[in-house]
């Protein structure tokens, strides 16, 4: 039986995912690179090699321009691939075009290569909305509060400044990002 809680996220799911798609591609370019700014400005790259990334699915804040400077770099960028079991694990890329169209038509990289949980010292992680203390709203998969439940490195949820929203209902699974970045300071 459904809580009120499990309601709320879906009505709130709902409202986001109306919100986003209502975005122009000139707002998502826009929006995006200001985010990717922000991220410049907070993180420090010299500190990581190995870091966690997703590909935009719809019009969620698109990191890849990011990922071709840090790949430029010589960083590794690994991308999460969904499994049976309503598991997904990360995986490396070289080239931000070494992906398939996977599970639930969301683009995933090529490699068979399992990058261990460990090596990614920083993720970055979409949502629809996100709360001021750090709680995540996503599709309802789950896919990330499992892959997350034991991840021992930094967490950054990224959206667009109207999904950071005040709170969301919490369940006792759900696991909170260290960081939120939207396009503000």
């Amino acid at each position: 039986m459904k809580k009120l809680g499990d309601f709320m996220k879906e009505a709130l799911r709902k409202e986001g995912l109306n919100k986003r798609n209502q975005m122009s591609c000139d707002e998502i370019v826009n929006l995006s690179n200001k985010i990717i700014k922000q991220i410049k400005k907070r993180i420090d790259f010299e500190s990581y090699q190995v870091f966690g990334f997703y590909m935009p699915l719809g019009n969620e804040v698109d990191l890849r321009p990011l990922m071709e400077e840090l790949i430029n770099l010589g960083k590794t960028i690994v991308l999460p691939k969904v499994h049976d079991k309503k598991q997904m694990e990360f995986y490396p890329i070289q080239r931000i075009d070494e992906v398939h169209v996977g599970k639930y038509q969301v683009l995933e990289p090529n490699s068979k290569e399992k990058m261990p949980k460990t090596n990614i010292k920083i993720m970055f992680i979409p949502g629809i909305y996100f709360s001021y203390d750090g709680y995540r709203l996503g599709f309802g998969g789950g896919y990330y509060d499992r892959y997350l439940e034991d991840y021992p490195h930094l967490k950054i949820g990224v959206c667009y400044s109207y999904q950071h929203i005040t709170s969301i209902p919490t369940n006792c699974h759900d696991i909170p990002m260290d960081d939120i970045i939207t396009e503000n300071p």
